[in-house]
């Protein structure tokens, strides 16, 4: 990699200077992260069983969280540990005490930005295998297309590759350049990196898609006759509220496309992720009463309201526990809240972060801990429902936020699309229940380990699964033979 920025730097010899102030900027910036490591006065947790290596972070890290949790957090105590991304400063883990001043403080101190249609699936009379997980992405970016694209994107099958692959390239390309180029170098990478060049030519060519559309939704609002009914999706948010606000030229097709792609980002996988893994609860093998009780609950609910309005989900009470449930034991990635002081920032007890210091709870913690939860390592289905019926019904549901709970996170950057995901993942699983006989593929029909990389953790992506017409099962004609 040095010798393509040698070479690139001698075929353009003219930005010699501009390599050189850049290089003493960004000398500037680690300088400054430094600093931020060396004033940061926390206790460091480290591997201390002889292999404290990088490696170790990026696979074993849950194995740290645990006892940081255990020696420090549950008493109050914030602490420091590697950062795997080795330039980086230490990360910071906070104790919940600290919670509510993180949600309060405004975004020019700690900074969130800073710190980084049911498908028609095909009905089997025999068991068939399938792995569920991008069938689920399709299912959620085709849905998340709809909603916050428009109808014509959630049906173009090329648009919905770039949604769910971005997340891929991104962080492929974003790996592969800290493990290949010096830090000093990576500003070149966009010209000569494979990986970079993916990722922008993905974007390019989001915005190629997205002209079209944009240039018809500003000539329609230009011309609105006050008759004609507007599209009620994202991209027409998008477009009145930059007009409305005399902005209206700064909503170019690049721009829209980042809008676009961080959205699909923020959305797709993790959606999938955690529908997929109370989709392996589910089948476990150790919850078979529970699934009967599941599919009775929405047979009940189909039957008095005749259709899914969001009034009938809401009712499926004890499906959003078993979700919740499903979400406290096997929860997607162990830290929440994350932010990066822009500024040096203290505490009201005193605690001190340096300007640069990246900041996050750790979700998992408290999920397991019997302060919070009793009996907290048994998968107790209805414990939210049991919750919600003791107390206020409004809370303890699958989308809640609360200090203890923070799968959606906290604050003003909680997900603010929460309530919709929830409801998405609960017509998937209706619609799954109701139609289909569902087994793992394999000799044990219990769920499998999770992956780990880091501090995030995800349901396997490789299990394979078996299914087929629910109708066969029940002694019914199949619907291809109905």
């Amino acid at each position: 990699m040095l010798r393509e920025f040698v070479t690139a730097v001698q075929a353009h010899p003219g930005t010699t200077i501009a390599i050189l102030g850049i290089a003493a900027a960004l000398a500037w910036a680690g300088l400054v992260w430094h600093k931020a490591s060396r004033e940061l006065k926390l206790p460091f947790l480290r591997f201390e069983d002889g292999d404290d290596s990088r490696q170790r972070y990026i696979t074993d890290s849950g194995t740290l969280f645990k006892v940081g949790y255990e020696k420090y957090l549950r008493y109050g105590q914030a602490f420091k540990m590697r950062n795997y991304i080795d330039e980086l400063p230490p990360q910071v883990y906070l104790p919940l005490k600290y919670l509510d001043e993180v949600k309060s403080a405004p975004q020019a101190k700690l900074s969130f930005p800073y710190f980084s249609l049911l498908l028609s699936i095909n009905r089997p009379a025999d068991w068939q295998s399938v792995n569920p997980y991008p069938i689920f992405s399709y299912i959620i970016a085709r849905l998340a297309a709809k909603t916050t694209g428009s109808a014509e994107l959630s049906r173009n099958d090329e648009w919905l590759g770039i949604m769910i692959s971005v997340t891929q390239t991104s962080m492929g390309a974003a790996h592969a350049l800290r493990a290949s180029w010096p830090w000093w170098t990576r500003w070149l990478a966009r010209y000569v990196f494979p990986p970079v060049k993916k990722v922008l030519a993905d974007r390019a060519r989001a915005a190629e898609i997205l002209r079209p559309i944009l240039e018809e939704r500003v000539a329609t609002l230009h011309a609105d006759d006050g008759k004609t009914e507007r599209p009620n999706d994202g991209i027409q948010w998008l477009v009145e509220y930059y007009h409305a606000r005399g902005r209206g030229a700064l909503l170019t097709p690049d721009l829209l496309a980042q809008n676009q792609l961080f959205y699909a980002m923020a959305a797709i996988h993790s959606s999938t992720a955690i529908l997929l893994s109370v989709l392996y609860d589910l089948i476990d093998e150790r919850h078979e009463h529970i699934k009967a009780e599941l599919i009775d609950e929405i047979q009940q609910v189909h039957k008095e309201f005749g259709s899914w309005s969001r009034q009938a989900v809401s009712k499926l009470v004890k499906l959003d526990s078993f979700m919740k449930e499903s979400q406290r034991i096997h929860y997607v990635g162990h830290a929440r809240v994350t932010r990066a002081a822009k500024v040096p920032y203290t505490f009201k007890d005193g605690l001190h972060l340096p300007e640069g210091t990246m900041i996050q709870f750790l979700h998992s913690g408290p999920l397991r801990d019997a302060d919070f939860f009793e009996d907290p390592e048994t998968f107790d289905p209805w414990r939210f429902l049991k919750k919600r019926q003791e107390g206020d019904p409004n809370k303890f549901q699958f989308a809640s936020l609360s200090d203890v709970e923070t799968t959606f996170g906290a604050g003003f950057h909680a997900c603010p699309a929460r309530n919709y995901a929830s409801d998405v993942m609960k017509l998937v699983l209706v619609y799954l229940l109701t139609k289909y006989d569902i087994k793992y593929d394999s000799d044990t029909q219990r769920r499998p380990p999770e992956m780990a990389h880091d501090s995030a953790t995800m349901p396997s992506l490789a299990t394979q699964i078996l299914y087929r017409d629910k109708s066969v099962s029940r002694g019914q004609p199949t619907a291809s033979t109905a």
